[in-house]
């Protein structure tokens, strides 16, 4: 076999091998693109307080509530000025809260009180340009597919060092209950108000209601480091 004949069959077999192996590579990419893709592992859900003290990605759900008797009344030897906070009426919220997972997850839950007039000698109104910050937190295990709620009295007994209830008609309680989560939750809020009557001698009897219903959307909020929870 003469040189020139044995370069061009030595060329034409690698450019055969070179074809082989090209099909190989390209049919193993087809396999591939066509095999179903496997969901990526779920992080776990109860995680460890000093982890999140590293900074996560967590659920946040901003319920409003609005609690307690607002009266048409001014206080005995005052002159009411200017609007009050909500029109006189005695309102009343329930926050409930679900697990669609069916696993359980670790809620973290936190009170951010703007009016709270409990202590008439130091009424909490903050209004801008005043800004407030939680006063009180707390951690709960939610099971599979289970349910809780949170409600006025629920909210008054949390915030009150004594842990007590106020007399009724409770005072004005207004600000946010934030839930944070690994996972999504279903959080609905529920608000109900009568409004008083017009006999300063027996305040809170209701001469109308209203109910109204609202869903919580949540947010994805990223946990800096250093943050720490109960």
């Amino acid at each position: 076999m003469s040189r020139r004949v044995w370069i061009l069959a030595t060329l034409t077999g690698l450019f055969g091998v070179t074809l082989v192996m090209a099909g190989i590579l390209i049919g193993q990419g087809r396999a591939a693109s066509a095999a179903p893709q496997r969901a990526p592992e779920l992080a776990p859900v109860d995680i460890p307080n000093e982890q999140i003290a590293v900074g996560n990605y967590l659920w946040s759900y901003a319920a409003k509530f609005v609690c307690g008797y607002q009266s048409p009344f001014p206080a005995t030897g005052t002159t009411l000025q200017g609007e009050p906070v909500v029109k006189p009426g005695n309102y009343a919220t329930e926050i409930n809260i679900h697990n669609p997972q069916y696993r359980e997850v670790r809620l973290y839950k936190k009170v951010l009180s703007l009016v709270d007039v409990r202590n008439p000698q130091q009424p909490r109104i903050i209004r801008e340009p005043q800004s407030a910050g939680p006063v009180v937190t707390d951690t709960i295990i939610l099971g599979p597919d289970y349910a809780t709620m949170d409600d006025c009295n629920r909210l008054y007994a949390w915030t009150t060092p004594a842990g007590g209830l106020p007399a009724f008609p409770p005072p004005l309680f207004i600000g946010y209950l934030v839930i944070l989560s690994r996972t999504e939750l279903d959080v609905d809020v529920v608000y109900t108000a009568v409004a008083p009557g017009a006999n300063q001698t027996a305040p809170t009897q209701p001469s109308g209601i209203s109910i109204d219903e609202e869903r919580v959307t949540g947010k994805r909020v990223f946990v800096p480091p250093g943050v720490a929870f109960p």
